[in-house]
């Protein structure tokens, strides 16, 4: 696997000037002139360099602040059910160990970059709980690099980054076995963004589901969304208009599931008569919706309770036995499958 870490030589050659200008202009020396400084800054900044005297730093230098960052995917993501359980689970950890919670939003991967760089740079926060990102994001990789204590809600493909995750390929396997049990064939999957790793397992545990039992896997089944209801709702016009045919539908969450419902209710689609459908989450919403929403039960509060509870350990110099916590999830059937509920 190809090595992403920037090093000072890397700013060192994009600015034009030794390692050891690096050094001094990072660290505010008054012998560095105005218009080299820039050069550096913005040098370390194309290239998101972290200084490894920035974790040693932080490490010495205690705010009593935890950060939760969620990537700005949603204008309501402060709101969103999902993320609303995380904090609960993280909220409790963190008053009981005297920790105050930090939240902080990025709308891209290009501001997720400089919102890190910058708590890094100010030092305002002592470690960081990092919710969902793309596969394609190094800013993880390397603050875990520099030093800097994080912990990822999901999975990551590096080993030395601490993990919370679901059991997601398991999770989707096991709503599309659901409904293949159930008698249907025909299974739309709407992902989420596959450049996210919770996206590209729901798909591969729907890919499982459907080679176990001897199901030809369609592409034109697979319709890529983006975790939110206004998508879920798109998704279901998209098969409409594609004149696609189907008869079930596992949705990558419950959100984009009850976008899809809602459709079918303006187009007088029946379900779980026409179409059945499963959900992923098991948020509150799930059973407020008419059909009540099947899906796949995740257990939210507690992966926040759990990515806290190893954050602070690391912080206090404890031993963190599990590098990778993998949380177990389990169907939950009510009306809009269609199977006999328990």
């Amino acid at each position: 696997m190809k090595n992403f870490t920037v090093t000072i030589k890397d700013v060192a050659s994009l600015a034009n000037v030794s390692t050891a200008t690096v050094s001094l202009a990072l660290s505010g020396d008054p012998r560095v002139n105005v218009k080299t400084k820039k050069l550096v800054e913005e040098a370390a900044l194309k290239l998101n360099y972290i200084p490894n005297e920035i974790g040693r730093s932080l490490r010495a230098k205690k705010t009593e602040t935890i950060s939760f960052i969620i990537p700005n995917t949603s204008h309501h993501v402060f709101t969103h059910p999902y993320f609303a359980q995380l904090l609960e689970g993280i909220n409790e950890v963190l008053d009981n160990h005297n920790y105050n919670l930090m939240l902080s939003t990025s709308p891209s991967e290009k501001d997720e970059s400089a919102a890190y760089n910058k708590i890094l740079k100010n030092r305002r926060t002592d470690g960081i709980i990092l919710s969902s990102a793309s596969i394609h994001d190094r800013n993880i990789l390397r603050m875990v690099e520099s030093g800097f204590p994080v912990v990822y809600l999901g999975k990551w493909h590096h080993d030395n980054v601490l993990t919370v995750e679901r059991d997601d390929i398991g999770g989707a396997y096991t709503a599309t076995e659901h409904l293949i049990r159930i008698g249907r064939r025909r299974i739309v999957h709407i992902t989420g963004p596959l450049d996210h790793q919770e996206g590209i397992d729901r798909l591969e545990g729907y890919k499982k589901a459907l080679l176990d039992n001897k199901i030809h896997y369609d592409e034109a089944l697979i319709i890529e969304k983006d975790f939110s209801r206004e998508s879920g709702y798109e998704a279901a016009a998209e098969l409409m208009r594609k004149q696609i045919d189907y008869d079930a539908v596992f949705a990558g969450n419950d959100l984009m599931a009850i976008g899809a419902l809602k459709f079918y209710k303006e187009n007088k689609i029946s379900v779980p008569g026409d179409v059945s459908v499963v959900g992923f989450d098991d948020i509150e919403m799930a059973t407020v919706v008419s059909p009540m929403l099947t899906t796949i039960h995740q257990p939210m509060r507690e992966i926040g309770y759990k990515a806290a509870e190893k954050l602070i350990a690391f912080l206090n110099n404890q031993e963190v036995k599990e590098k990778r916590t993998i949380m177990s999830t389990h169907l939950i059937i009510r009306e809009s499958c269609g199977a006999d509920m328990p």
